[in-house]
């Protein structure tokens, strides 16, 4: 199916509030949606495949073997791999908008657990490779819509974060390879991108599996790269840019968990303001 045809298809089931008992093959049609997930037309990538995807998953449409079918396609090298390390580039929508097939997935788990321990391990093991590789963390593009990457890959790792197959070990490698999304220093996030990865942090944290020590590691390695004169190889704006990054995404964290009393937040919410007034962690 052309992405004419397909868009056309996906606004008549939208007058119907995306109703799949309107639609003869559901999934047949997801196949078709997860073909043009990319396509640089904001209204067919954004309001009309991903939100139907997302609301057929939490409306309980697919058997679970076609949820799994789903999400190793989206996780698979022609989507969340595709034309990885680009930037600048259509490419990159392929890219975001496949990660972001992972929240429902994982919430509707939640729900029904078809997932097993090796599907939650290499989820884990393509999500975080995914943070560590993605270069192109555009926010908004003008005519063509969200990429959004680091946003939504935040969004992945904190429904990821709430698999209790993940254990001690997975949070820790978690949170790491979401720093190097925080520590961005190509461009200044301008986003929201901060209050996402934040939320994802949250979600990590909320486990109370992390160790105090690993805490205080974490943001003492934020904030030692926030405080940082210019690196070596990297450009004075690029110096500026991962510092902003930083402490808006610590300044985010603080916020969110300001009031929560459970452990380990007030742990890290000490750790937090310590870093954001300049003392040592």
């Amino acid at each position: 199916m052309d992405a004419i045809t397909l868009k056309q298809k996906l606004q008549q089931i939208q007058t119907v509030n995306h109703a799949a008992d309107q639609v003869e093959q559901p999934y047949e049609l997801a196949l078709h949606m997860m073909k043009h997930i990319g396509n640089p037309d904001p209204v067919l990538r954004d309001e009309l495949i991903y939100i139907t995807l997302a609301t057929w998953i939490g409306q309980n449409v697919f058997a679970d073997d076609q949820l799994k079918a789903l999400m190793q396609l989206a996780l698979d090298d022609e989507h969340l791999f595709y034309r990885i390390g680009e930037q600048e580039t259509d490419s990159v929508f392929t890219r975001t908008f496949s990660v972001l097939i992972l929240p429902p997935i994982l919430s509707m788990d939640r729900q029904r657990s078809f997932l097993q321990r090796e599907d939650a391990a290499w989820i884990q093991q393509r999500l975080i490779t995914y943070l560590r590789e993605e270069k192109d963390v555009r926010g908004y593009v003008e005519d063509k819509g969200w990429a959004h990457a680091s946003a939504h890959a935040a969004d992945a790792a904190e429904d990821l974060a709430q698999s209790t197959y993940l254990e001690q070990t997975d949070l820790q490698a978690l949170l790491h390879a979401l720093s190097i999304k925080v520590m961005e220093s190509g461009r200044a996030y301008i986003y929201d991108e901060d209050q996402r990865m934040a939320q994802a942090a949250v979600a990590i944290l909320n486990r109370n599996l992390l160790e105090q020590a690993a805490l205080e590691a974490w943001v003492a390695q934020l904030q030692t790269a926030r405080s940082e004169d210019v690196r070596d190889g990297m450009t004075l704006q690029e110096n500026s840019h991962m510092s902003v990054n930083i402490r808006m995404f610590m300044q985010s964290l603080y916020f969110a968990v300001r009031n929560k009393e459970g452990e380990p937040f007030p742990v890290v919410r000490s750790l937090l303001l310590k870093a954001l007034v300049g003392g040592e962690v």
